[in-house]
């Protein structure tokens, strides 16, 4: 994400921040953090052990108990495939962004051929590399599966239906987290995002900024 915008700032909201592992690991180039999840038990862990300069608290991405404007960068990491309705959260992340903010995103990409979250299938639950290509296969994905994968297309259309619009794309491997460090399957994913295969990646990650109007309300 880092590359897409610093991860630095006066404020950062972390949506979606679960136990904290990612919001502790950013916490210090802010001078506060807020940061949210609709799972209280996941943030009783994480309030734990939180940094002194982090507030948590249970909110919903789709209403926002923050002023507009609030906060330099927003993140939501492996987050937006589990919202039911992207473009409302979307608005109120763009509506607490600042006109000089970014929204920084980790999501599924839909060109990866497994899906990463499991599927269901007639009431079994299975693995996603049990069904190689799914991803690929929208209607099929949708209906096996409940959490959602994205291209850059997918991001641009949501970005304008939402107040913001896509300032880069990146994308990344596998981490390969169960191999000893220096694999040389940790090279060789290092080396396929420097080339074009870089788009099959497992996760995509992207940049968004304000719109200097918003979009129009279809219903005005």
């Amino acid at each position: 994400m880092s590359g897409l915008a610093p991860l630095t700032g006066s404020t950062l909201l972390d949506v979606g921040c679960g136990t904290g592992e990612y919001t502790t690991a950013m916490a210090s180039g802010f001078g506060h953090v807020d940061a949210i999840d609709i799972e209280e038990d996941r943030l009783a862990v994480f309030r734990a052990n939180v940094p002194n300069n982090v507030t948590t608290s249970c909110q919903s991405v789709h209403t926002l108990n923050f002023k507009s404007e609030s906060f330099d960068r927003v993140t939501m990491i492996e987050v937006l495939e589990h919202i039911d309705d992207i473009p409302r959260a979307l608005k109120e992340v763009a509506r607490v962004l600042r006109p000089d903010g970014t929204l920084l995103i980790t999501t599924p990409n839909r060109l990866w051929p497994f899906e990463q979250h499991g599927v269901s299938i007639q009431g079994r639950r299975l693995p996603g590399y049990a069904l190689p290509g799914l991803t690929w296969v929208k209607p099929l994905h949708k209906r096996l599966s409940n959490s959602g994968a994205f291209t850059r297309r997918d991001l641009e259309h949501l970005a304008d239906e939402s107040g913001l619009q896509v300032q880069g794309v990146t994308y990344m491997m596998p981490p390969l987290d169960s191999l000893q460090a220096g694999h040389p399957l940790h090279r060789q994913a290092d080396r396929i995002e420097s080339t074009p295969l870089r788009h099959f990646g497992q996760t995509i990650i992207a940049g968004f900024t304000r719109l200097a109007r918003p979009p129009a309300d279809p219903a005005s």
